[in-house]
């Protein structure tokens, strides 16, 4: 629970009564809450009736709150005991529980036997309260069983704002509910008998629940708002309230009536709504802070890096919010930050059946248990269902697993673990699996109306954007039959087919679009889709170019021609040779018979080195013995026509620009941009490519580099200290270092203002400006969607000052 320096700032403000945090998923701001309780604790809890509250939305992270710090060192052991022993002047509880306790004080003090309604009952207890309704108000033509779920949410939307007047409800903004501004139907005009009749279920539904001496949920969060208002003012000093915008307008009431306010007492929301995923939620609608009475102008503080996730994987979870202008305008909407870690993207499976889910799922764990802990691993379903399903399936093919429980979850137990997409807000594991994200389960589709339903798709949405930042190095989806049209939303430059693949999932391709159509037999084709797809991704992927590729390529075996789908050619030895050949087949059909095919065809022309074969669903990469593979090669500038290798190199030492080319085994050619004489170079050296620059500490041990490659001597400081990294990032695309690049590095420890150095940071290594700031490092990206990051300098080691770059 190391913070930095934006989350310090937080953690130390001065109490002055309410104030909100508000942050991106992954920001640490459950981390900000329990550190803010310390230094509370520690600085502003000096009277005796002093207490803090830091309340969470759910059991299952506040299960997971507790397992964090039983995880901390024995030095911070005593931490845990202030926070967790029973006579702990902190409270750390679940909202429900707060106010299940006032609503047992109720029951208890009004002499009444009510208890909480099962949901078959609420159901039936609402269709007879349409009935009776109906009766009054022939005319609504909404008071009809066949929209029971929609009147249901308004009911329950009505309870948990203490709507207790006609009045008010008539006259109230409904956020989300058909507001005709995109021509659909208004149901809940403002003033209007419809109105009238809705509230009057609402009603009708809690009268008939309590004459059988039942209660909603919602309405017994009203009656412990009821219990509190009775008490003598409130009894925390200092509230945190997490995951502030799932709360409902009932809710945060109750919570306003337990702080007691004092000189140096604090209120604190923390917030993110970009992950408001319930529909009666009160802030999490965009709704100001003043309609529960207070101003939080000047008083909000923002976390906008998201820590948890890889850059890939937020750019992928951020494509599903800009497809969302509700989201967008949210007026607490926080735009998330890049930072630069990077690691794998997103991997994205299409299944024709169920069955193959649970295949793919049980090979893979199986294939991640060498570098992870069972444990570390988690699947995600957006209904219990699913969920249950998923788990009995494991379970049958021998994966240890457990679904996790919400009242006493077992994070540490050696199994993969299984649970909602509701239940996993605030948590996090290194692997997540979202299963089942198809046609009907996510969205859910709930109503006929339009706006009703983009309201739901808001939601959904966000639930999940919330499975997908929940993964801290790995993320799968995948769909069965229909894929979510949620999946479409996300770019496919950000997912990938598989595991160390480049390949990115497959779409259909317009027959207007096809490539080589000169070549082709038959257009409309079943398997020319597939074909397409592969060559598409051969060329934008991979780098081929499509002048080096032909379709049904002949290969000869013995007196037997066969002709190969597609083929790709290089120049090498001074002849155009096979290096890639591909089989593809029709749409989800298989490959079985495709490797046979090519492994014949691998076998028979001994030039080619690789092959690859698909369906658009599975793939398979062989090399020319028949072995798997992960991935193909990227095209080289060696396998075209000329094949001197030309390059520019950004000079950093002399702010010049040189072009240089090679030949394989010949001289190297250098000359200054915009200059026509050649450059005489005296003497070259052989420069090692250890890595890239998110890979940790980069070593210069000879035995552990890629490959070495050839620069003039003056263009370094010292040759035997100096190496390659691979950039990954584009966090310095304006200074003219983009993904892909290599660049030049003098091993250093020290760094003067401005310059551009490789900084480790916690053991991941960043290129960054380097700025010092008195005791303090800032470190700046050269690109406006990244943040700069401050540092105590203590925290920064400085590994290399960049001294040039290579352009991909």
């Amino acid at each position: 629970m190391k913070l930095n320096m934006e989350q310090r700032r937080i953690v130390e403000l001065e109490p002055s009564g309410p104030m909100l945090v508000k942050g991106v998923a992954g920001s640490g701001k459950t981390t900000v809450a329990i550190r803010r309780i310390h230094f509370l604790m520690d600085h502003y809890c000096h009277e005796e009736d002093d207490q803090i509250l830091l309340v969470t939305y759910n059991k299952t992270l506040l299960n997971y709150i507790k397992f964090q710090y039983e995880r901390l060192a024995d030095a911070a052991a005593g931490e845990a005991e202030r926070l967790f022993a029973a006579n702990a002047e902190v409270k750390i509880s679940t909202i429900d529980s707060l106010m299940y306790g006032q609503f047992m004080k109720y029951l208890q003090r009004a002499k009444r036997k009510l208890s909480i309604a099962p949901a078959d009952k609420e159901w039936q207890v609402l269709t007879k309260a349409i009935h009776e309704v109906k009766k009054s108000y022939p005319d609504v033509k909404l008071l009809t069983p066949k929209n029971q779920k929609f009147l249901k949410d308004e009911a329950e939307w009505i309870t948990s704002c203490a709507m207790t007047d006609i009045e008010t409800y008539q006259s109230v903004d409904r956020v989300g509910r058909a507001s005709g501004n995109s021509g659909t139907p208004q149901k809940l005009l403002k003033n209007s008998p419809t109105r009238e009749a809705v509230f009057e279920v609402a009603r009708l539904y809690r009268e008939f629940l309590e004459q059988d001496g039942l209660v909603s949920f919602k309405q017994m969060n009203e009656l412990a708002l009821s219990e509190v208002r009775r008490s003598n003012g409130g009894k925390y000093t200092h509230i945190i309230i997490d995951e502030s915008q799932d709360l409902t307008r009932v809710q945060l009431e109750f919570l306003k009536e337990l702080y007691k306010e004092k000189d140096h007492s604090s209120l604190m929301f923390v917030a993110d709504n970009t992950q408001s995923i319930y529909p009666d939620s009160w802030l999490g609608k965009g709704r100001p802070y003043t309609t529960i009475g207070y101003d939080m102008s000047g008083k909000s503080r923002t976390l906008s890096k998201n820590y948890r996730t890889t850059t890939e994987i937020s750019q992928a979870a951020f494509d599903l919010i800009k497809a969302d202008e509700t989201i967008q305008s949210n007026v607490d909407f926080v735009k998330p930050a890049l930072i630069d870690r990077h690691g794998h993207p997103p991997i994205y499976h299409f299944f024709m059946q169920p069955e193959q889910q649970v295949a793919f799922l049980a090979q893979e764990i199986d294939r991640l248990k060498g570098d992870y802990r069972l444990s570390e691993m988690c699947i995600v379903a957006r209904s219990k269902r699913s969920v249950e399903s998923a788990a009995a399936d494991l379970a049958a093919q021998g994966i240890p697993c457990e679904i996790l429980q919400t009242n006493e979850p077992d994070f540490e137990s050696d199994k993969v673990k299984l649970v909602t997409m509701h239940s996993i807000k605030g948590l996090e594991f290194k692997v997540i699996f979202l299963i089942d994200l198809n046609q009907g389960v996510i969205p859910m589709e709930l109503y006929e109306d339009a706006e009703d339903q983009k309201t739901i798709d808001s939601d959904e949405r966000k639930l999940l954007y919330v499975g997908m930042t929940r993964a801290n190095e790995l993320l799968y989806m995948s769909s069965v039959k229909k894929p979510s049209k949620f999946i479409k939303e996300i770019d496919r430059k950000h997912l990938r087919m598989r595991k160390d693949a480049s390949l990115r999932p497959f779409e259909s391709i317009s027959m207007t679009h096809y490539r080589l159509a000169d070549q082709l037999v038959d257009l409309h084709s079943k398997e020319e889709l597939t074909r397409q797809w592969l060559l598409r991704e051969l060329h934008e992927t991979y780098g081929y170019p499509y002048e080096l590729m032909q379709l049904e390529y002949p290969v000869q075996q013995f007196s037997k021609k066969g002709y190969c789908d597609i083929a790709v050619e290089i120049h090498a030895d001074g002849e155009v040779r096979p290096y890639i050949i591909a089989e593809v087949k029709r749409f989800g059909t298989g490959i079985d018979d495709a490797v046979i095919q090519l492994k014949s065809y691998l076998e028979a022309d001994g030039r080619a080195f690789y092959g690859i074969a698909t369906d658009g669903l599975s793939v398979k990469i062989i090399d020319r013995r028949g072995e798997e593979v992960q991935d193909l090669p990227k095209c080289q500038g060696r396998f075209l026509p000329d094949t001197k290798q030309r390059s520019l190199y950004k000079n950093l030492k002399n702010g010049r620009d040189y072009e240089y080319a090679q030949e394989p085994g010949a001289d190297i050619e250098v000359r200054e941009v915009g200059e026509e004489a050649l450059i005489q170079v005296h003497e070259l050296a052989e420069v090692p490519l250890i890595g890239n620059v998110a890979a940790g500490i980069p070593a210069l041990a000879a035995e552990n580099y890629e490959t070495a490659h050839s620069l003039p001597r003056g263009w370094l400081v010292s040759p035997k200290d100096s190496f390659l990294l691979t950039v990954t990032g584009d966090s310095m695309r304006n200074a003219g270092i983009d993904k892909g690049d290599m660049v030049v590095v003098h091993q250093q420890n020290t760094a003067s203002n401005g310059d551009i150095v490789i900084a480790v940071i916690d053991g991941e290594a960043t290129m960054k400006k380097y700025m010092p700031m008195g005791s303090e490092i800032l470190l700046v990206a050269e690109n406006p969607e990244f943040e700069p990051i401050m540092m105590r300098s203590e925290d920064v080691y400085i590994n290399g000052r960049v001294i040039g770059v290579m352009k991909k």
